[in-house]
C-alpha cells in the first residue's frame, strides 16, 4: 500500500534476524525534493541566520525553536501537503505493529540527505534507531513537526555523520549524537561534501573495512589511495570491470 507515496523508500529484511530490520530512505533526486527541503527546514534556516548576522547572535540560540516554531506556524497547512516524514513514520509504526506475518522488534531507519533528513525525523518520532549520512538536522525545527518531535528525543535516537564542508548537513541544529568527518573533495566545488559515496570512502579510509571490498570509485572518482590487497588480484585487476 505505498505506491502512491510521494517518497521512496526500503525494507531490508535479516533472515538470520527475523525481527530485525533496515529501513531506507531516498535522498533528493529531483527539484522537487529540493523544494520539499526549503519548505521543510526553511525556518530552521533563517534561525541560524539570524544567529549569524547578530553580534549577540549565541544569545538568541535558548529561544530559537520559539522562532523557528512560529515560523513554520504560519504555513503549517502547506508543510503538511510535503511532509514526507508523516508516510516514513507510519510505515515504520505499521512495522512495530506487525507486518508480512512478523512484529519486528529491532528496527533501524538510515537515508543521505533529505533521506538522512526524514531518517532522523521518523527514528524521533517513532523510536527506531537512525543513522544519518549528510542528513538535514531538527533540533531548532523539532516543535513543527507532527507530532511535535523532543530535544530527548533528538540526543537519543538519531546520529548523523556530518562531512567538512557540506552546508546541506549544517542546516539546523543536531542532536547530541553526531560524527564529524573530514572531505577530500575540491574545495572550489560547492556540493563536493555533500556525498553519501564519498562518505563512505572517508569512513573506510580513516577507520578500515574489517575485511569488506572497498568501492572501486573510491580511488578512480573519489581520489583516494588503493588499499592493501591479499595477493590474490592486483587492485587494477579487481576493478576493470566496475562502472565509471
Amino acid at each position: 500500500g505505498t505506491e502512491g507515496h510521494p517518497v521512496s523508500y526500503k525494507l531490508f529484511t535479516i533472515a538470520a534476524l527475523p525481527q530485525s530490520a533496515v529501513v531506507s530512505i531516498r535522498g533528493s533526486e529531483s527539484m522537487w525534493d529540493w523544494m520539499v527541503d526549503i519548505q521543510l527546514w526553511a525556518g530552521g534556516v533563517l534561525a541560524q541566520l539570524v544567529r549569524a548576522v547578530n553580534p549577540f547572535g549565541w544569545m538568541w540560540t535558548p529561544i530559537l525553536d520559539e522562532m523557528v516554531y512560529f515560523i513554520n506556524s504560519v504555513q503549517s497547512e502547506e508543510l503538511k501537503d510535503v511532509s514526507y516524514y508523516r508516510y516514513t513514520s507510519a510505515f515504520v509504526n505499521d512495522l512495530y505493529a506487525g507486518f508480512d506475518g512478523r512484529k519486528f522488534e529491532n528496527l533501524r531507519v538510515t537515508g543521505a540527505s533529505l533521506g538522512g533528513g526524514l531518517a532522523i525525523l521518523t527514528g524521533a518520532i517513532t523510536g527506531a534507531s537512525a543513522v544519518s549520512i549528510s542528513g538535514l538536522n531538527a533540533m531548532y525545527s523539532r516543535r513543527t513537526f507532527d507530532p511535535p518531535i523532543t530535544k530527548e528525543q533528538l540526543d537519543t535516537r538519531v546520529f548523523n555523520v556530518i562531512p567538512d564542508r557540506d552546508i546541506i548537513a549544517r542546516i539546523d541544529q543536531p542532536g547530541m549524537l553526531y560524527q564529524r568527518t573530514q572531505c577530500r573533495g575540491p574545495k572550489n566545488s560547492l556540493f563536493a561534501c555533500h556525498s553519501m559515496w564519498r562518505s563512505l570512502c572517508e569512513l573506510q579510509y580513516q577507520c578500515g573495512s574489517n575485511g569488506r571490498p572497498i568501492n572501486c570509485w573510491c580511488t578512480s572518482k573519489y581520489g583516494y589511495p588503493a588499499p592493501l590487497t591479499n595477493g590474490t588480484l592486483t587492485w587494477e585487476e579487481a576493478c576493470a570491470d566496475a562502472p565509471e
